[in-house]
């Protein structure tokens, strides 16, 4: 069984380089890499000796066609029985593809894995699931972004990343898998490096989010509002409004909204939650 490895970039050939030089540090090496530049407005020269080094396939898109239609090119693209995605700005272990094929061996469709803080190595997320379970996907992605995720060609190339979703995609592909019934598994290991909060990473983003752009953002929850029920459907919800509001001017106005949205108890429960992960000083979320 062999690998194709898609990575999507845009504007960050330093990150770029950083990942595949840890492509080229894998134990088990990839049948090809291809690497997807959403219609970059910087220079790439300084990864060229990066890319050379793994023999990527560089494909640049005209237009900005968002991370989601540039992954679908990269599946389209590539040859490999299972391909391997990679955010830019994430860096594999050397034992990550060495470890995502044993589960393909023993017949996996899809897997995920946990993950490091790069920087902060001691920071671990880690679901203990070894398989993809309902309950943690109710609780929203519990497992990991795009980086630690992973898929049979021919099971993805049917379904495809939905790119009118603006966010979630990772976990709305989950869901898919999940309610289609293949064998998902998850490594509970971390097997990758994370780069949390870079400058123009989501959840920086995230902080200067004006209130007109959070409706789209809750596109995936709509999605999936079926599977979530109502008390799961309100808190995907609720915490979309109310991340990151330590960051974010009129707070009250995103309070208020996520009352009108969500109802006063949801809203109350976001925050006592978020007390409660403060006191226990629990790892980050993705």
């Amino acid at each position: 069984m062999d690998i194709s490895v898609v990575i999507t970039t845009c504007n960050r050939p330093a990150f770029l380089s950083e990942a595949l030089n840890g492509i080229a540090s894998q134990k088990l090496q990839p049948k090809e890499i291809l690497i997807i530049d959403d219609c970059s407005e910087v220079s790439y020269r300084e990864a060229i000796e990066a890319i050379e080094k793994v023999n990527a396939r560089l494909i640049r898109l005209e237009n900005k066609s968002g991370a989601n239609k540039a992954r679908n090119i990269g599946i389209k693209e590539s040859s490999g029985s299972v391909i391997a995605f990679l955010d830019d700005d994430d860096i594999w272990l050397p034992e990550y593809l060495n470890e995502i094929i044993k589960q393909y061996d023993e017949g996996a469709d899809a897997v995920v894995t946990g993950f490091k803080q790069l920087g902060k190595e001691s920071v671990i997320a880690v679901n203990s699931d070894t398989r993809v379970t309902q309950a943690s996907l109710l609780r929203g992605n519990t497992y990991c972004g795009m980086s630690g995720f992973s898929c049979k060609r021919e099971v993805i190339k049917h379904l495809l990343f939905d790119e009118a979703l603006p966010n979630g995609q990772d976990w709305d592909m989950f869901v898919r898998l999940f309610l289609s019934g293949f064998d998902f598994r998850n490594i509970p290991k971390g097997l990758f490096l994370y780069r949390f909060q870079n400058a123009d990473g989501i959840g920086a983003k995230l902080r200067y989010l004006s209130p007109e752009d959070i409706l789209p953002r809750l596109a995936s929850a709509k999605k999936h509002k079926n599977f979530l029920g109502d008390y799961w459907f309100k808190k995907r919800v609720c915490d979309q409004i109310l991340i990151s509001l330590k960051f974010k001017r009129n707070k009250l106005f995103w309070i208020v909204m996520a009352i009108r949205l969500t109802g006063f108890r949801t809203t109350v429960s976001f925050f006592s939650n978020a007390l409660r992960r403060k006191l226990t000083n629990r790892p980050m979320s993705i």
